[in-house]
C-alpha cells in the first residue's frame, strides 16, 4: 500500500493514551528505531478497503466488559419503507442498518457475512462516547467543571501552555490544538499517534495555536486529552470505567478499544470496536436525555449541552454533529480538505449524528423518537442528510 493511499486514509480519520498509571508527557526523545519500524509495517500493512469490518488487524486491544441484554422489537415500518431501506443499504455497501423508534427496533439489516453481535471499527464515532464519559465523570464528581483546566486533572502540564486548555474547548474542537504535517517519515509525530506505540510522546507533539482558540479545528488530540483527563479523575482504566459506568448498565456486549501497545494507552479518538445495535443503545441513551430505561447514566443536562451549538460552530456541539443550521458542505476546519454534503436539508431540525469516516453514522432524532445507525464501506460522497430524510415526511 502506497503512503499517499495511507495518508490520505488516514486523515480522513482525523475527521473519523497516558492511562491513569502510566509515565509523564515531559518525554524529549522521539521514537526508538523499533517504534519507527513498527509504524513502517502497520502503514503498509494498514487495511483500507476493509478498515471497517477487519477489527482483527488492530492489535493490541483491550476488553470493555459488556452485559448483554435484549433490545426490544416492533413492527412500526411499512413495506414501503422497509423495502427502501433494503434498496438503501444495498446500494450504499452497508454492513449493518438499524432503525429504532419509541426505544423499539423496527428494522434491522445485515449483509451477508455480518450479524447482530459482529463487531466494526467505526473510526470517530469513539469521539461520543467519550464526551458521554466526561459527562459521567462529572456526575461521579471525579471532574468538578467542564471550564476546568487541563492541567487541573494532567497537573505535568502546568508548565505547559496546553495545560490551561479547558475541556470544554476540547469537547467543542477550539482548543488551538491542529494536526500534525502529514510526512512521509514514520517517525513524525502524525504517523506515531495513529500507528505508533508511544501516543504519550506522540500527541504531545500536536500544534498548539494559542490565537486560534475562537476556531474550530477537528483535531485528534482534543479527544486523546479528554480521555486522560477522564482516567487520571476517576483513577481508573478507561475500558474499565466505560464498561462500570456506561456500557454494562445500558446492556450492551463486550466492546474493544485499540491501544498503542500491551497495557498502554487507549486512542480515545477512534476505534471503539462494537455492534451495531450496542451503537443503537448509545444513540437511545442519548435521545432519552443520558437515561437508559429511565435509569440515569449522565445528566440531563449534560446531554443537552453535548446536542447545542457550540461558540465555533454551530453545527457542532461536544463531539456530535447537528443538522441545523442547514450546511450543505461541511468542513472539519481551515487547511482540513474532506467536505462531507448534505445534499438537501435536514427534514427535523433536531436531526443529530456521531460521524465516523466515511458514512459510519448513529443518527438521534429526538423529535420522531428515531435512531439510525449505519454501519458499512466507506464512502467519499456519502450524503448525510439522505438517510434520515429518506424515513421521514416533509419537513416540518
Amino acid at each position: 500500500m502506497t503512503s499517499t493511499k495511507v495518508a490520505v486514509w488516514t486523515s480522513s480519520l482525523i475527521l473519523m493514551g497516558l492511562p491513569a498509571f502510566a509515565t509523564a508527557f515531559a518525554e524529549p526523545a522521539g521514537p526508538s528505531e523499533e517504534q519507527i519500524a513498527l509504524v513502517t509495517e502497520r502503514r503498509a500493512t494498514f487495511p483500507v478497503r476493509t478498515i471497517v469490518q477487519s477489527v482483527d488487524w488492530y492489535k493490541p486491544l483491550e476488553p470493555v466488559a459488556g452485559q448483554p441484554r435484549p433490545f426490544p422489537k416492533a413492527q412500526s415500518l411499512s413495506p414501503a419503507q422497509a423495502q427502501q431501506l433494503d434498496e438503501f443499504a444495498t446500494k450504499s455497501d452497508s454492513f449493518a442498518l438499524l432503525v429504532a423508534r419509541h426505544g423499539k427496533l423496527v428494522y434491522e439489516y445485515y449483509a451477508s457475512g455480518f450479524q447482530a453481535n459482529s463487531r466494526y471499527d467505526t473510526a470517530s464515532m469513539h469521539k461520543a462516547v467519550v464526551a458521554l464519559m466526561v459527562g459521567v465523570a462529572e456526575k461521579d464528581g471525579f471532574i468538578k467543571s467542564v471550564d476546568d483546566r487541563l492541567d487541573r486533572y494532567l497537573p505535568e502540564l502546568s508548565a505547559d501552555p496546553r495545560g490551561a486548555i479547558t475541556l470544554r474547548q476540547m469537547l467543542e474542537m477550539n482548543s488551538g490544538l491542529k494536526t500534525p504535517p502529514i510526512s512521509d517519515s514514520s517517525a513524525s509525530p502524525y504517523w506515531q499517534t495513529y500507528f505508533g506505540a508511544n501516543l504519550t510522546w506522540s500527541v504531545g507533539q500536536w500544534p498548539f495555536e494559542r490565537h486560534k482558540q475562537d476556531e474550530f479545528y477537528y483535531a485528534n488530540a482534543n479527544t486523546q486529552y479528554l480521555l486522560w483527563a477522564i482516567e487520571r479523575a476517576s483513577g481508573q482504566r478507561y475500558a474499565s470505567y466505560l464498561s462500570d459506568r456506561l456500557w454494562r448498565p445500558i446492556g450492551a456486549g463486550e466492546a474493544r478499544v485499540w491501544l498503542d501497545k500491551e497495557g498502554g494507552n487507549v486512542r480515545g479518538f477512534c476505534c471503539l470496536q462494537a455492534s451495531a445495535l450496542d451503537w443503537m443503545r448509545v444513540g437511545e441513551l442519548v435521545r432519552n436525555g443520558g437515561k437508559w430505561r429511565g435509569t440515569p447514566i449522565v445528566s440531563s443536562n449534560w446531554v443537552a449541552q453535548m446536542l447545542a451549538p457550540s461558540k465555533a460552530n454551530a453545527n457542532f456541539g461536544w463531539n456530535v454533529w447537528r443538522g441545523s443550521p442547514y450546511n450543505p458542505k461541511r468542513t472539519y476546519g481551515p487547511g482540513i480538505p474532506a467536505i462531507v454534503e448534505a445534499r438537501a436539508p435536514f427534514k427535523r431540525a433536531d436531526t443529530y449524528y456521531f460521524d465516523g469516516s466515511g458514512g459510519q453514522r448513529v443518527y438521534i432524532i429526538p423529535s420522531e423518537k428515531m435512531v439510525i445507525v449505519r454501519i458499512g464501506t466507506p464512502k467519499t460522497d456519502w450524503d448525510d442528510s439522505y438517510l434520515p430524510n429518506l424515513l421521514l415526511t416533509e419537513k416540518r
